[in-house]
Order: C-alpha cells, then sequence, then structure tokens
C-alpha cells in the first residue's frame, strides 16, 4: 500500500513538473524572441521615433480597439520591418537568448532541436513541440528531446527521496517479517521447550514415586535383590533428575551473564578418569555404554576451568549416549596439536547430516532426524558447549556422518 501511494505521489509530480516545464519554455522562447529583437534594434540603431511611427499605422489602431496587446502588436511589426531591412531574426541567437532563460527559470537547459518553420508547416505534433511567431509568414519551432530525461535531472532530490523511502520501507518491512518469524519461532518453542521439560521431570520422578511406594509398601523385606533393585532405580533416576535441572541451570546462567572461567593448571588423565567412572557408575539411559579414554601422555597438563570443562564433557558424552542405539562405543582422545591441547568425544551414534553440522551450536537446534524418535532435549547444550570453549578462547567443531557417528574436536590454548 505504501509502495502504492509512494508511486501515485511520483506520477503526480512528474506531471507537474512536465508541464512546469512546457510552460516555462515557452514563456523562455517568446522572451528570447523579444530580446533577440531588441538586441538588432541597438544593433541596427533604430531611432525611438520608428517605433512611435509603427504605433500610428492603421491596422494597429484597429487592433488597439479590439483590447488586443499593443506591445505584441508592435514587436510583430518591428519584426516585418526588421525583415524588410534585411535584417531578419537571427535563429542562432535566439537559441543562445532562449538557453539563457531556461537556466535562469528552471535551473537546467533541457536537450532540444529548434529551427524556422513556415506558417503552413505549423502542426502540434506533441505536447513537448513549442511555437513562436516571429512574422505573419515564418514561426520558430522548438522540440524538446528526451523530456523524461530532462524531468528526473530536474527530479533528482525526489527520486534520491523515493528511492531512499523505498529502501526504508523495504528494510522495515523485512524487519518485521523476520521479527514475526522469530516471534512465531520462539512461542512454537517455549510450547515444545515446556512439553519436553515436564516429560523430562515427570519421567524420573515418576520413577522415584514408583520406586519409593513400593520400598515402603514392604513388600520386598525378605527379598533383597528385588529391594536393591529398586533402590538402584531410585538411584538412577534422581541422578537423571539431577542432570536435566543441572542442565537447564547451566544453560540459562549462560543465557544472562558472561562466562567467565577460572582458569587453573589440570592434570589430565585423572581429571578426565573421574570423569569417566562417575559416568559409568551413572548411567541413568540404560544403554551399553562401552567408554573410554586415550591420551598422548600420562603426564599431560590442560589449562581450563575444571568445572566449565567438566560440564561440556558431560554434555558432549551424554549426547554420544543419548543420540545412539542401545550400545555405543565412546572414545575420549587427548593430545597436544601445535601448542594446543585438543579433547576429541568420539563416539558411533546417529550422525549428523552434512546440512545441519553448521547449524548445532545454535540455540534451540535439533537435527531433524530426531524428531519423533521420543529422545529427551531442548537444543540448548550444544550452544552452552561452544560458549564455555569461547570463554576459554578455545575451538570446538564436528566431523560425522549419518549412520557413522560424530566427533567433536576441541582445541584449547595451553596457558603457561
Amino acid at each position: 500500500m505504501l509502495l502504492i501511494l509512494q508511486y501515485i505521489w511520483f506520477k503526480n509530480s512528474y506531471l507537474l513538473m512536465e508541464h512546469d516545464m512546457i510552460e516555462k519554455s515557452e514563456e523562455s522562447l517568446n522572451k528570447a524572441i523579444d530580446n533577440e529583437l531588441f538586441v538588432r534594434l541597438k544593433m541596427l540603431s533604430i531611432d525611438i521615433s520608428v517605433q512611435q511611427k509603427l504605433k500610428q499605422e492603421p491596422d494597429v489602431k484597429v487592433l488597439s480597439r479590439e483590447k488586443i496587446n499593443q506591445s505584441k502588436d508592435i514587436n510583430a511589426s518591428l519584426q516585418e520591418g526588421l525583415f524588410s531591412f534585411g535584417a531578419p531574426c537571427s535563429i542562432k541567437r535566439v537559441d543562445s537568448l532562449f538557453q539563457i532563460r531556461l537556466k535562469e527559470t528552471i535551473g537546467f537547459i533541457p536537450s532540444h532541436t529548434i529551427r524556422f518553420i513556415n506558417i503552413s508547416k505549423k502542426s502540434k505534433s506533441s505536447k513537448f513541440t513549442i511555437y513562436a511567431k516571429v512574422t505573419e509568414k515564418q514561426y520558430i519551432q522548438v522540440i524538446l528531446n528526451s523530456p523524461l530525461e530532462s524531468i528526473l535531472r530536474k527530479a533528482q532530490f525526489i527520486l534520491y527521496i523515493s528511492a531512499l523511502l523505498v529502501i526504508l520501507i523495504g528494510i522495515i518491512l523485512i524487519t518485521q517479517l523476520r521479527s514475526m518469524l522469530r516471534e512465531n519461532r520462539f512461542v512454537s518453542f517455549i510450547k515444545e521447550y515446556t512439553n519436553s521439560l515436564a516429560h523430562d521431570l515427570k519421567t524420573p520422578i515418576s520413577g522415584i514415586f514408583m520406586s519409593a511406594s513400593q520400598l515402603a509398601s514392604g513388600i520386598f523385606e525378605d527379598k533383597p535383590e528385588s529391594r536393591q533393585h529398586y533402590y538402584q532405580m531410585c538411584k538412577d533416576q534422581s541422578s537423571k533428575l539431577l542432570v536435566t535441572v543441572d542442565r537447564i541451570l547451566l544453560v540459562a546462567k549462560a543465557e544472562h551473564s558472561k562466562i567467565v572461567p577460572n582458569i587453573t593448571d589440570t592434570e589430565l588423565k585423572p581429571y578426565i578418569d573421574k570423569i569417566v567412572d562417575i559416568r559409568r557408575q551413572n548411567n541413568f539411559r540404560m544403554k551399553s555404554v562401552d567408554l573410554s579414554t586415550s591420551f598422548q601422555s600420562e603426564t599431560m597438563m590442560g589449562t581450563f576451568d575444571p568445572f566449565l570443562m567438566e560440564n561440556v564433557l558431560n554434555n558432549l558424552i551424554d549426547n554420544a549416549v543419548k543420540y545412539s542405539n542401545n550400545s555405543v562405543k565412546i572414545e575420549i582422545l587427548c593430545s597436544i596439536v601445535s601448542n594446543k591441547l585438543q579433547i576429541s568425544v568420539k563416539d558411533s551414534g546417529f550422525g549428523i547430516a552434512k546440512n545441519e553440522q553448521k547449524h548445532i551450536f545454535d540455540n534451540f537446534e535439533r537435527g531433524s532426524k530426531m524428531e519423533g524418535k521420543g529422545i529427551d532435549g531442548f537444543g540448548i547444550g550444544l550452544n552452552y558447549v561452544n560458549k564455555v570453549i569461547k570463554a576459554h578462547n578455545g575451538n570446538i567443531s564436528v566431523k560425522s556422518e549419518e549412520g557413522q557417528g560424530s566427533e567433536f574436536i576441541i582445541l584449547l590454548p595451553l596457558i603457561k
């Protein structure tokens, strides 16, 4: 709608400028012919008495009685007289005076052709063709060439304003559209997040409640193996609930405050072995997990925040278990590459499609292959991992093929 109004406004402005140019060109031509006449009079030094004598001519008196402009009649008589004296109108001089007048009235000189024509050839072939009378049998014809170009040149300021308004309107519309899409996406995410969060919390809570109810009933007092099974179930479901809550809290903290790592020197092998041992003991996803480690050197040292890096590794390990079949192999490989600490977490899970790998570190992004599989998650874990690594001035990348597993590679600077 705004663009239509802009077009109507510009079209009307163009028509007004077109009419103004034609009108002022016609006035300028008549004025140029009059000025050229007086130039010839001055050149011939004709006394004013000639003009007075011409005023007394009978035809002039008749014209006067008919209330016709006498100055025009006088000029016409002077033109006829000078033509008879051998001093005809100069088309070059008229054109020169015409251009000067145009410059004064409209600010520029439009492209044009000018010539003498006989009265018999006078015809209004175009609205951009104007005529001015010199003598009874002689007219000057001016054709305004490329009027659109001339008008556009005059309307440069209006064109700039129009273009600027169109661009501004376009930017506003695009921004508004993107904002609406983001808002719709956010609303959709909130619904999915709420449902997923409710499911993630309800499942372990239900498991804990059921196990606690069975234990409280006393029916397993004489069945130590069954009782131990329910104790273990309570422990596993509590661990899952704790992991979910911790992940939500950590990501919420990362969203609302800058991550500032407390970097310390850490002996790598005991640090990672401890994380791996805890993961082995808390296999709440009930899958067959083969978790192993490998170190380039038994005495390798790293410089990072132990707490934050533990969250990173737990997240990557949990993803490897989560996005896999009932059996998964996970390797954590540590080495020094180009004076940087490299930690790789490699798994034999589902893998990630090539076209989705560049978005996996974005917030709320999950692979399309995960939809409908009933796998819990919000698409926020890897975004948090990326933020932690960036806070360490490091880098994280992924190598993956669908059906062949994934390898997340972390590079951290070694600070001495």
